[in-house]
């Protein structure tokens, strides 16, 4: 929302270094935003939960830092689906 709390220069360097882009949000626009969060995020987060445990019960190991990338596109994938993603915007009435 653009806050200066939520975007601090040592920020916006790293995200320069590492081919990030990053974007600010005009203000206000919560209410436009957010079938995004239940349509969206909402089973990023479960399908996120579904693919540590299938990790864990296959390997029997923690999720080390070097498999969240993989772990993270798994669960995406699931989630983010064009049918889900349009109905989210559909149920908002957007």
């Amino acid at each position: 929302d653009g806050h200066g709390s939520h975007v601090t220069s040592e920020m916006v360097r790293i995200g320069f270094d590492n081919d990030v882009m990053l974007y600010c949000l005009p203000p206000h626009t919560t209410h436009r935003l957010q079938p995004c969060d239940v349509g969206a995020f909402g089973p990023l987060k479960k399908f996120w939960f579904t693919a540590i445990e299938w990790y864990l019960r296959l390997t029997g190991r923690e999720l080390g830092t070097n498999h969240v990338p993989l772990i993270y596109m798994l669960a995406r994938r699931a989630a983010f689906q064009p049918r889900t993603l349009l109905r989210a915007w559909s149920k908002s009435g957007i």
